[in-house]
């Protein structure tokens, strides 16, 4: 080959800026210009997959049903349905259970999100030795609200420096990465609204939130970011670890969530190592991703998910480790016969207390109802209704539970 004729196939081969000036934007050019070769392409596919930042309303974009983290106690989404409209109701009841906890009479965010004086700092600030025993040890529902009102605190102390990223899903937008931030921002704008005058005096309006627009959610660009932040708990990292497996075997060989009897069902899936290997190639791939080092430490995670439904709820919400969640397993496996016989045997007895308490009451309402006047019989008949009530509901509970 001639010097002329090797000169004009780097030119029309390897110079991407000569042969497709119109097709780069600057960042891929920019790439290729400095000598990055082939990975270039692989900018170019990623600054393609991505638009440019643009504010989106917060009521037009809903969480992924399938994703590693879940922001909201398990409870609380057994009540409410995560969306637009249920979030103001969610938070609400939130913050009505921390009050009701021992110890938290009151409990206004408005000053954690203003930065003002809270109790909470009031306990940071003081020297006298007697003031610990006044701060109570914060449940697990405590703390996972609180995560969220610092966060937003801190966006609008600071701003928001990394935008959430979205995918077009119907008539509507589906969060990619960025859900705590999206809930973060409707806190915001259920206590300040539009036009708030941050700290540093410019104005916001929180019904609208910076994002980025991708062409379809994409579990591993998910798993890149909850890798670098570092803030998956071990259920979660669980989930992370199910969806990558699901996408290395193709979606289509597994049910939906929607076809699931539990959200934990539809992870469980891919529960059996021997069923659903990790495919040739792609196990540095997986741990890259996964942010592990060693493949003993994904055996432990798939390992989550064949845990009782119980214990991955609690462990989900109260944020307990890989290790904790193994040990609580090992526990509850050591469970003997002789164990399950002396629970039959006091469960037999919970239930002769429960008769003679029932029969107790009704003795002792029959007295009251006979000891009271006439003007007050409307009232004790109103309260035995109510009663009857949630007899009924219980009864129920028991029926539902039996089937």
């Amino acid at each position: 080959m001639s010097s002329r004729e090797r000169r004009r196939k780097i030119r029309d081969e390897d110079n991407f800026l000569f042969t497709n000036p119109n097709s780069l934007n600057p960042k891929t050019a920019d790439a290729i210009g400095f000598g990055l070769g082939d990975l270039a392409l692989e900018i170019a596919a990623a600054d393609n997959d991505f638009q440019a930042i643009e504010a989106v309303s917060i009521h037009e974009i809903y969480p992924n049903p399938i994703q590693p983290r879940y922001s909201i106690p398990h409870d609380l989404t057994d009540i409410f349905t995560l969306q637009p409209s249920s979030i103001v109701e969610i938070l609400e009841r939130w913050i009505t259970e921390i009050q009701l906890e021992p110890g938290k009479q009151s409990f206004d965010i408005t000053n954690h999100l203003r930065g003002q004086s809270t109790d909470r700092g009031a306990l940071a600030e003081t020297d006298e030795s007697g003031a610990a025993a006044d701060d109570q040890p914060a449940s697990a529902k405590h703390v996972a609200l609180m995560k969220l009102i610092d966060l937003a605190a801190s966006i609008r102390r600071d701003g928001l420096s990394n935008p959430i990223s979205l995918a077009h899903h119907g008539n509507h937008y589906e969060i990619e990465t960025g859900e705590r931030r999206w809930l973060a921002y409707h806190i915001l704008y259920w206590k300040f609204g539009d036009g708030d005058k941050r700290p540093d005096g410019s104005i916001v309006n929180w019904s609208r939130i910076p994002a980025r627009i991708v062409n379809r959610v994409d579990v591993w660009r998910q798993a890149s970011e909850n890798n670098a932040r570092d803030n998956l708990n071990a259920i979660g990292r669980a989930r992370q670890l199910s969806l990558l497996l699901m996408d290395l075997h193709g979606w289509h060989n597994f049910a939906s969530l929607a076809d699931c009897e539990t959200e934990q069902a539809f992870y469980a899936q891919v529960a059996d190592g021997g069923d659903w290997r990790i495919p040739r190639g792609q196990g540095e791939r997986l741990l890259n991703a996964m942010g592990l080092s060693t493949a003993s430490q994904l055996r432990q995670y798939r390992a989550l998910l064949r845990l009782p439904a119980d214990l991955w709820r609690r462990g989900d919400d109260a944020d307990l480790t890989e290790g904790e969640l193994r040990k609580i397993k090992a526990t509850l496996a050591t469970v003997t016969p002789v164990t399950v016989a002396r629970r039959k045997k006091r469960r037999k007895d919970a239930l002769a207390r429960l008769t003679a308490d029932a029969n107790q009451w009704r003795n002792r309402l029959r007295k009251e109802i006979n000891a009271v006047d006439a003007e007050s019989r409307p009232h004790i008949r109103r309260l035995i209704e109510a009663e009857i009530r949630q007899l009924v509901r219980l009864i129920e509970d028991i029926d539902d539970s039996a089937t």
